[in-house]
């Protein structure tokens, strides 16, 4: 089950994160942002002692190289993303909202270009631009 390649993967992430929007709108029905939050948490946190025991031979990060820092950073920006997203949420359409939230592959890309020094192909670019475009056709 763990082998799967990364398309499988990305197709099983789509599944689950596009329930995630979902359910989240239908819960901002008569929960605010800031308590979708809290209570979303609550799924995780139920999730995670899970996790913890099927992954946990694979926490091994390297104490001086910083890593540690990055992925607490990376679960610091995933639980405001979280946040703002129920925002959203509670005061637009989830079909808006979520595909413009779901965009969010430019900003990994840009820092990934200028931080990191991954290139561009044609294709990424093409694909970037086409992004931004369905961001400025949604927020309309």
């Amino acid at each position: 089950m763990f082998n799967a390649n990364w398309l499988v993967y990305s197709l099983i992430s789509l599944f689950t994160w596009g329930l995630w929007g979902f359910f989240g709108k239908v819960a901002s029905r008569s929960i605010s942002g800031e308590g979708l939050v809290l209570v979303s948490s609550i799924g995780w946190a139920a999730t995670f002692p899970i996790l913890f025991t099927v992954f946990r031979s694979h926490l091994r990060p390297s104490l001086g190289s910083g890593d540690l820092a990055w992925g607490v950073l990376a679960g610091a920006a995933g639980s405001l993303g979280m946040l703002f997203f129920y925002f959203a949420l509670e005061r637009g359409e989830a079909s808006r909202v979520v595909a413009i939230t779901a965009a969010y592959p430019l900003i990994t890309a840009l820092c990934a270009f200028f931080l990191l020094g991954e290139q561009f192909s044609l294709s990424k670019v093409i694909g970037l631009v086409f992004a931004l475009i369905g961001i400025v056709i949604l927020s309309r």
